[in-house]
Order: C-alpha cells, then structure tokens, then sequence
C-alpha cells in the first residue's frame, strides 16, 4: 500500500470497516455463481472483456468473482482496484487512460499484456461501510459512458452488498438454528432426567400436543393421538372432578394451576403444574396452555412411609414408656441403696437404648439376632470377642421382639459378668440359635450356655434380673424360658414364636 494515497489507505484500514470484514463476510472456497452473474452483467454492460469483484483486507486483496480471466491471473495488489472503497458520494469511478493520473499511474495493471486503458468502479457497501470494489477493465478506451452506466454499475455493487447481507444472515441463521436444536436437546435430557414431561393446549381443540413422556406417565397408546378426554379418563375416577374444577377455576382467573392426582391403571402419582399464555386470558380459555407433569411417586411413596414411620415411633414410645416405668419400679423395690438402683437402672436403660438404636438404623424393621446379641453384650466382654461365641440359623426379629429379648440378653450378660463366665477371663459364652418350625409358626431355640467361670449355685433369692430373665418374654409375647444353675455354669434356653425366621 506504499504506493496508494493516504486518503485510500486510510479508508482500507478504518476500524468499523475491518470490523465488517471479519464478522460479515467469508472468503469462499469455491466459486460462488450469484458473485459471477454480477460481475457478467457489469462486463456486458460496458461491453469490457473482464471484471471482477475484490475485496480489500488491512493486508491481503482477494477475489470474490472473476469474468474474462482466470483467478490466479488478477493482479490483486494492483492499487487501482480499492480506489473505489475510498468514493464516498460519487456511485463510480470511470476513467480512460487511468496510467495519466498522477495519483493512479503506478496502480495501473497489466491486461492481455498492455496497460488497462479503461477502467470503471464501484464500491460495495456491506452493513454501511465499502467492503470491496466491483470492477470493469479493457485494453481499449471507452468513449461513449454515460451517466447511466454509472449509475448501473452503483445498483450492480449495491446488489453484491445485498447478497453479502443475506448470506450471512443465512449463516446467523443457520448458527441459531443449529444453537437452537442444542438447547433443546439439552433440554429434552433435563426433562428426561428430572423424569418431567411437557404438554400444551390450544384451548379449543381436544388435541393435546405432548411428549412421549406423558404417554408413558399416563399409559396411554404412543400410536393414538392424546385427547384432554383421553387424558381425563387417565385419571383415579375419584379425582377426575376434582382436577377439572380446580383446572377450569384457574384459567378463569388467570392464574396458574397445580393438582396432584393419581393415574388410575398403574397407581402412578403426578404433579401436573401449568397456566395459559398470557395474550390468551382475555379469550376466556380460548388460547394456548401450557404445562408440565412432574412423576412424584417416590415422594409420595416417601411420605407414605415416613407417615407409617411416625405412627410406629409413636406406638414404640409409648411401649418403651411402659417398659420404663415397670423396669423403674421393681428396680426400685428390689434395690438396697440409691446407688444399686442407679447402676441397675442405667444398665437396664442402655440396653433398651442400644436396641432402639438398632432399630432406627433399619428404620424399624427386621434386625438380625447376632447383631442385637453383640450389641448388648459387648459393654460386658472383651475387646477380642474370643469370650462370646454365637453360631447357628440366621434370624430376624421384629422391633417387639428385638426390644423384649434385648432386654433378657442385657440381663444375662449383666449377670455373666458380675457372677459368671464373664467375670474371669478364661470364662466363655456360648450361644446357640435354632429356628425351627412347628405347624407352619416358626419359633427361636436360643441356648445361653457359660462355662469356665465361677462356680455356680442356686441364689436362694432371686433379683429382679432373674425375675426378668424368666418371666419377661412370657408376659410380652408368650415365650418360655428354662433356667438351669449348673455348677459348671448358668444354662438358659429360651423358645419363642417368631415372626421372622
């Protein structure tokens, strides 16, 4: 550009032009037929052997079409080609001779080997700025231009700056088409994952527009169109009316609505949450609705547990209550000192604290035995376990049973360690469980047997603890429990029907 005035590199380099440039147009790789008709047209007009169309960049000129050369044949540093993008109201630069102007003699290309002697152009505005240059060249002078022709040549650029706006309007196009189609098959994936389906309405028609998704909800046929009749009929016959007078009253007002019902064939519960467009309200529930369906059995399902759960907890409370208050009187009665009371009591209040906690951690449902069995004995033995062995069948108890033989294995375990097996160290508990079957009731066989402690001998008054090994199963659940004094060590076998084995 060291040859071009200052004005025409000034106006090659403007900032808002460039920026046109980059964000409007492409440079093709291959022929573009719409550029080459232009620049055919402009040739016949002037009836010149070639032109083209150049675009100008801050350091590169390239051709966007080519008539009557190939090309790779166009001077495209040739400075007489951008002098059109400095015109400003002028519509064409139309010269013969052009190597005689001072300012354009070395601009001046070779063509068919001579000098251009005619030379016509125009520049091609693209979003308000001259991006590029339509141009006509001939070895010949031209003498009889007109007015007209340069006015014919200002429309034939102007058209090429039209068709430069269009094409990237179509690439915008295409771009928000393509962002369009991602953000909605992200949101199709959201949808799916929240496991949510979508609905509308027209408000007048019986069609409902929806997704596979309700189909699958509501267990309708993906081959048969969803009507709202349809749809209703999917609903718990019980709140079909309930659904259609809360849907009704809120589009009357305008307001957005939300009802929870259940589907009648598969016992599924839905949210289903929606309003109509905003423009539609003044029809009367005559335009488009909108709306989702959420799947909420899980929660429901959750909430129905959690329910039960609570009246269990209640029911347990009130039973532990009961057992507290019996425990608290006959250890009372049977306690020579506040400080045997308080040792019996806190060891008999652990034991039902430690089967509690066994039963919140299977949120009040079956626990194995050998679990309740190490729990309330493990404050009595060692750290190694070598002195509690507990082999045999696999059983479950439920909470009233975990609770009430808790209870008789902290007692035996308390009793183990103050007076047997568990009181020296080479002292073992052995515990056997059975599950037998007796006219189709199960019940427990649980053998306690203690060997290598103390000797043993009948007390000759029993404490509230034996009292409560031999009686307390019986007067919660109907069990029986035999204890033997043997001299080798206390035998207790327990029988008890089961609910579980």
């Amino acid at each position: 550009m060291e040859h071009l005035p200052s004005e025409i590199v000034e106006a090659i380099r403007d900032e808002d032009r460039l920026k046109t440039l980059s964000q409007s147009i492409m440079r093709a790789a291959e022929v573009d037929e719409n550029f080459v008709a232009i620049v055919e047209a402009a040739a016949n007009r002037f009836s010149c052997p070639a032109a083209l169309i150049l675009i100008a960049d801050s350091d590169e000129n390239w051709v966007q079409a080519v008539h009557g050369m190939k090309v790779d044949d166009v001077p495209t540093r040739s400075g007489l080609f951008v002098y059109p993008i400095a015109l400003k109201k002028q519509r064409a630069l139309i010269l013969n001779n052009p190597e005689t102007h001072a300012e354009l003699a070395r601009s001046v290309p070779m063509f068919e080997g001579k000098r251009v002697k005619f030379f016509a152009g125009a520049p091609i505005p693209v979003h308000g700025v001259n991006a590029g240059a339509i141009c006509i060249i001939d070895g010949e002078n031209h003498r009889d231009t007109t007015e007209e022709d340069a006015e014919a040549l200002g429309r034939l650029a102007n058209l090429a700056g039209s068709l430069y706006e269009l094409k990237h309007a179509a690439r915008g196009k295409a771009s928000a088409d393509i962002a369009l189609s991602q953000s909605e098959r992200r949101h199709s994936m959201a949808l799916r994952a929240a496991n949510i389906a979508t609905w509308s309405w027209d408000g007048i028609s019986e069609t409902v527009e929806c997704d596979n998704a309700l189909r699958e909800m509501l267990a309708l046929s993906p081959d048969e169109p969803v009507t709202c009749r349809r749809v209703l009929g999917a609903v718990d016959h019980e709140m079909r009316f309930s659904l259609m007078r809360r849907f009704k009253s809120a589009l009357d007002r305008g307001e957005e609505y939300q009802c929870e019902f259940k589907v009648e064939s598969t016992g599924k519960w839905l949210l289903s949450l929606g309003g109509a467009y905003e423009n539609a309200l003044l029809e009367e529930r005559k335009g488009p609705v909108f709306g989702v369906v959420v799947d909420i059995t899980t929660t429901k399902e959750s909430e129905q547990k959690t329910r039960l759960l609570l009246r269990e907890l209640n029911h347990r409370v009130k039973n532990t209550l009961a057992i507290v208050q019996s425990i608290a009187g006959q250890t009372l009665r049977r306690s020579r000192t506040s400080a045997e009371f308080n040792m019996s009591f806190s060891g008999r209040l652990q034991a039902l604290s430690a089967a509690h906690t066994l039963l919140s951690d299977e949120q009040w449902g079956a626990i194995a035995l050998d679990r309740l069995l190490r729990s309330q004995i493990a404050p009595y033995s060692d750290s190694s376990g070598r002195q509690v062995d507990i082999h045999g069948s696999a059983v479950y108890l439920d909470p009233d049973e975990a609770l009430a033989l808790g209870l008789v294995i902290h007692e035996l375990a308390s009793n183990a360690a103050k007076f047997g097996a568990l009181a020296t160290r080479a002292g073992v508990v052995d515990i056997t469980v059975a599950c037998r079957d007796e006219g189709g009731n199960a019940h427990l066989e649980l053998d306690w047997v203690e060997v290598g402690g103390p000797r043993v001998t009948t007390p000759e008054q029993r404490g509230f603890g034996s009292v409560l090994i031999e009686r307390s199963l019986d007067k919660v659940i109907g069990s029986k429990v035999d204890v033997d004094y043997a001299e080798t060590g206390l035998k207790v076998h327990i029988s008890m029907p089961m609910r579980y084995c």
